[in-house]
């Protein structure tokens, strides 16, 4: 993650412009860690220029046991090249479950990034 950042941060300076530019510039991207029953899904902001993040992830999950949907959100504050966790959560999965998972990042009330994630879909 940290050579990806490197190179996307080096990439985004790159651009006529970039260093002035006004508009804070990140990448939203989901993790996936097993957990005991389950999974815990991680939004994350990589800031390829420094600013405050707010970002919104929605999930949906339906299975035998049911249908659940949950909605988190969060802001961080990021110098260039650095990651944040914006949101966290913990589901219980079985075989045959479905999941989706949104994360959509903005900055000064403009969407400036999205990310999905989906499961037996």
């Amino acid at each position: 993650m940290r050579r990806l950042a490197l190179v996307l941060v080096m990439a985004a300076m790159s651009l006529p412009g970039a260093r002035a530019q006004e508009t804070p510039f990140a990448v939203a991207g989901i993790a996936a860690e097993p957990s005991a029953g389950g999974v815990t899904l991680a939004g994350r902001a990589l800031a390829l220029v420094a600013g405050r993040y707010e970002a919104e992830m929605r999930i949906e999950k339906s299975g035998a046991s049911g249908r659940t949907s949950t909605t988190q959100g969060g802001a961080v504050t990021l110098a260039a090249g650095e990651t944040g966790t914006v949101a966290t959560v913990g589901l219980s999965m079985a075989p045959g479950d479905t999941l989706a998972v949104e994360l959509v990042l903005s900055a000064k009330g403009r969407e400036i990034s999205r990310s999905r994630l989906s499961v037996g879909n």
